[in-house]
């Protein structure tokens, strides 16, 4: 153990006197482990662990490009119920609509991230929730009780 210390020593001592060399060692060695640091999550998400649906790479989001080249996002309501009825080229669509929501337990009073989602959604994706049941067609019903899922 004393010949560990004794090359640690010996290194900073080393590295101490070449502080040109000692910067441009530690700019390479944090280039080099960023690179792959970046290379090995790209990888991992997108070839070993992809999107966990069914037919993960045919999913798509559509937008609405108007003539001037705006570009809106999202879809209204009555758009995406249109755009649904006349479709032709997709096998299913997912309505989707983001909203904050407050979540009271015990503890206290939290703001979550919620959404608004067509009944058909968990089928769509192919994914199953892991207690309870999925949404149905009768839960997108007028009158029918209100669902929630957690994820």
């Amino acid at each position: 153990m004393t010949r560990v210390w004794q090359d640690v020593r010996y290194s900073l001592r080393v590295l101490a006197k070449s502080p040109g060399f000692t910067a441009v060692a530690i700019m390479t060695l944090a280039l080099g482990i960023g690179a792959t640091t970046t290379i090995f999550s790209v990888i991992d998400s997108v070839l070993l662990n992809p999107f966990p649906y069914k037919n993960a790479d045919r999913l798509a989001t559509p937008s609405i490009r108007l003539r001037d080249g705006a570009e809106i996002p999202r879809f209204p309501v009555a758009a995406f119920l249109d755009f649904r009825e006349q479709n032709h080229t997709f096998d299913d669509m997912i309505g989707l609509a983001y909203l904050s929501v407050r979540y009271t337990s015990r503890e206290g009073t939290e703001q979550v991230q919620g959404g608004w989602v067509t009944p058909d959604a968990f089928g769509v994706l192919g994914s199953r929730p892991l207690l309870g049941r999925p949404l149905t067609s009768e839960d997108g019903k007028p009158g029918s009780p209100p669902v929630f899922v957690m994820s």
